[in-house]
């Protein structure tokens, strides 16, 4: 089953609920916006930009420890907000920026709920 885009942000949108977080970001494997909810259009490209970039080097790093793919990737700053990035199947990567009001656990439970819904209907 393929999925348009309007479906596709009707499945993400939902972590837009979670407390504290700024937006979303999905992108391709090669780093092209598809998705967005962030009004900054500047900010939404380089999220994007840089999703590619680093779940490439988080992959990377994942298997060449033997531990295989990632499935999330974490980065956060010293005030406590940060940036999630995470596979969607075949479609690319959902990065969903969050300040530090954020409870991760929360955050996280929303996005395995997500990512199941996606790539469960790709």
């Amino acid at each position: 089953m393929s999925l348009d885009l309007e479906s596709v942000r009707r499945l993400v949108e939902p972590v837009t609920r979670v407390s504290g977080v700024e937006g979303f970001v999905v992108a391709t494997g090669d780093g092209l916006p598809l998705l967005s909810s962030l009004a900054d259009k500047e900010l939404e490209e380089k999220v994007a930009a840089l999703t590619a970039v680093l779940s490439e080097v988080g992959n990377r790093a994942s298997t060449e420890l033997g531990k295989g793919e990632a499935e999330w990737i974490n980065v956060s700053t010293p005030d406590g907000s940060g940036i999630i990035y995470t596979k969607l199947g075949e479609l690319g990567y959902l990065a969903v920026l969050y300040s530090r009001e954020t409870r991760l656990g929360v955050l996280l439970y929303t996005l395995r709920d997500i990512k199941k819904r996606v790539t469960g209907a790709l």
